[in-house]
């Protein structure tokens, strides 16, 4: 992929006026460029170096130099380069773009943002910086930003693959999984040679409960590429999630034969192994895991429950101990914890467990049930009141975004079958159920507007854009 960022340009070289010999260096200059153009990068290096020597202030041949230097891997000897290339033009875009995606690639993303956001304010239509720009704001952890550079990218250059790809990858972030999905299609679409492309489609398919598809999507990716670790990882995920157990254990067991030391392989054929209850290979896969990458927090707690199936909680409590001591912010393994202590007769710890566990997770409704539960044992009704209160306030928040999927389904498939009323009727109800459901207000807004409600459409529109502002209109 370095060689993408460093695509070829036609340089604007500017000359000095001060320079020792000006002639000399534009000749030098020409050369480089011929013998790049031929791949004959040493040859090219001596001719951009000697263009240098006569007239160091030529800011093309330091970014032309950076260029050739990257290609043949001195990375650190690249960015010199085109810091200096920056420091004597700071209008090339070439040289601002340059030292962005190289910055980026060396794992520098905040370096590299202020590079590309000049790269793209000098070189609007340029595709490749916006999409390196789009990328860094991803990482950053802007969003917006992120799903606006690389919408414009696309739109300059619709064939650009890795532009939609991480479209797709910052929607999904963004809480837009349609949009996602739709993405990373077009991105396998457009290069099916990249099995990131596939591999990501297939866990948006998942996280969207369309098992089948993302079976058959990554089954594909595995036979296309199956020395692609990841997406055989992904495939077994979904083979889980569609109920293929045995599918999965195969799936599982086939890349950790490929590769032995894949710890996270591990990990999954051991949820796996767990889910057909054969807990002493579920065991040991979880031990194997937890060798092979001490400092996963998942491999003690999963291996916890295990132990806490079989009874051993002494055993099981030391291992979500463990699992704590990795993340403390475990609500699952603090509750896990609690409840040993709890049967264990030692409720202060249990409850200091609990508190934990919502503190972590503030939806985790066992947690403030099991704080009610020692609280009302102790008489303290008003505490345990709170608790038990939050504790129904969640589950019942919870029931109603069940329902409210529910009823979007049914909204979805009254479309389908051209019924506009019924489609109505089932979207108003998930808006009413799951208030906060940026896609309940879209679908309706959508629905409203085909019956040719504009007003309301419109106002059910603001509030979408409001709790998502991906959503177009």
């Amino acid at each position: 992929m370095l060689n993408e960022v460093m695509t070829p340009y036609a340089p604007a070289a500017c000359v000095q006026a001060a320079a020792p010999d000006p002639a000399a260096a534009r000749a030098q200059f020409a050369r480089g460029s011929a013998l790049e153009q031929q791949h004959d990068l040493p040859a090219a290096e001596a001719a951009y170096r000697a263009a240098i020597r006569n007239d160091p202030s030529m800011a093309a041949a330091h970014d032309r130099l950076g260029f050739v230097l990257g290609q043949q891997g001195r990375t650190a000897d690249a960015l010199e380069e085109f810091r200096r290339a920056v420091a004597l033009d700071p209008r090339s875009a070439d040289a601002q773009y340059h030292l962005g995606a190289t910055l980026w690639w060396t794992k520098q993303a905040e370096a590299a943002r202020q590079p590309l956001e000049r790269a793209v304010a000098l070189r609007p239509r340029h595709a490749d910086s916006r999409y390196y720009l789009g990328t860094v704001l991803r990482q950053t952890g802007d969003l917006a930003g992120a799903v606006r550079e690389l919408r414009t990218a696309i739109a300059i250059d619709p064939a650009l693959a890795v532009a939609h790809l991480q479209l797709g990858a910052a929607l999904q972030a963004w809480g837009d999984l349609d949009g996602a999905i739709a993405a990373f299609e077009r991105a396998v679409a457009l290069d099916g040679s990249r099995p990131d492309a596939a591999s990501s489609l297939g866990l948006a398919l998942m996280q969207k409960g369309d098992a089948a598809r993302a079976v058959s999507t990554l089954r594909d990716a595995v036979a296309r590429h199956p020395d692609f670790a990841t997406a055989r990882l992904n495939l077994g995920t979904a083979l889980l999630q569609a109920g293929d157990v045995n599918g999965a254990v195969d799936t599982y067991r086939v890349l950790i034969d490929r590769e032995p030391a894949h710890a996270e392989a591990w990990y999954d054929l051991g949820l796996a192994l767990k889910q057909k209850d054969d807990f002493g290979q579920a065991e040991a896969a979880f031990r194997t895991a937890l060798r092979l990458d001490p400092a996963m927090p998942e491999a003690p707690y999963s291996l916890g429950a295990v132990l806490w199936q079989t009874e051993r909680p002494d055993e099981a409590a030391a291992a979500f101990r463990d699992a704590i001591a990795r993340r403390p912010a475990y609500p699952e393994a603090h509750f896990m914890l609690g409840t040993i202590l709890k049967q264990r007769g030692d409720p202060d710890a249990a409850l200091a467990e609990f508190r934990e566990a919502a503190r972590a997770n503030a939806e985790y409704a066992e947690a403030y049930t099991s704080i009610g539960q020692i609280l009302a044992s102790r008489h303290d009704e008003a505490g345990s009141a709170a608790a038990f209160a939050r504790a129904d306030v969640i589950n019942r928040r919870k029931a109603d975004s069940q329902a409210a999927a529910f009823a979007m389904n049914g909204g979805r498939e009254r479309l389908a079958r051209g019924d506009l009323r019924g489609a109505i009727d089932r979207f108003r109800e998930a808006a009413r159920l799951a208030p906060e459901d940026a896609q309940a207000h879209y679908q309706l807004a959508l629905a409203l507007r085909r019956s040719g409600a504009a007003r309301e459409a419109r106002a059910e529109y603001e509030t979408a854009r409001r709790l998502a502002p991906y959503l177009e209109w």
